[in-house]
């Protein structure tokens, strides 16, 4: 059965500003029917998830996304929803393109469901970690991205330019995109991300 988790945030998911995105697969959990209320409460429950399921998820990806997040919500206070481009659940890239082959309906559901809790919480800013994410990024939305540099591919020439580019979720609502290198790299400090990290606060504070 297909699990997918649409995304991860340590408090109310609408009063968010900023979504980190990867594309890294998420592996995918053994939720029994008794335990799925508690998996949906954990997913605004950063602390409860953890201690649920933190042995299960210990890639250098989440890693990094999580110090990342903690480091923006003690520089700014922000609540950052942390997700993927595609929330389906699997235990691997390849697997996951596998699943593309055999169970198509789910893998679409997976970008899908992601592309919902965009138009949901309304972000502000949203930065994609990682040149999978970027691309999957702009396949999926190309029907409705303002992309100012489609002509450059490597994420790390995109994290020297800040925002480069905006989605407009209603006609009211534009949020800005930025892309950095995969936060596998991040580290304890973050100290490969200096200037990224302060283009990201020049948005927010």
């Amino acid at each position: 059965e297909a699990i997918f988790r649409p995304f991860l945030v340590d408090s109310n998911p609408y009063k968010s500003r900023v979504f980190v995105v990867g594309a890294f697969p998420q592996p995918k959990l053994d939720i029994q029917p008794d335990e799925q209320q508690q998996y949906i409460e954990s997913l605004v429950d950063v602390t409860l998830f953890d201690s649920l399921y933190g042995d299960l998820l210990q890639s250098r990806e989440n890693k990094g996304m999580a110090t990342f997040t903690q480091w923006l919500k003690e520089a700014c206070g922000e609540v950052v929803v942390n997700t993927n481009v595609t929330t389906l659940m699997a235990d691997s890239a390849k697997q996951l393109k596998e699943l593309k082959k055999t169970t198509l309906q789910d893998y679409e559901k997976g970008f899908q469901v992601f592309r919902e809790v965009l138009e949901e919480f309304q972000p502000e800013i949203m930065i994609l970690h990682g040149a999978d994410a970027l691309k999957q990024f702009r396949h999926q939305f190309e029907d409705c991205l303002i992309d100012y540099y489609a002509h450059i591919e490597k994420v790390q020439e995109l994290e020297e330019v800040g925002t480069f580019a905006e989605i407009h979720l209603h006609e009211e609502r534009k949020v800005k995109i930025l892309a950095c290198r995969n936060l596998s790299m991040y580290g304890k400090s973050g100290e490969k991300f200096v200037d990224f990290k302060q283009r990201v606060l020049n948005h927010l504070l």
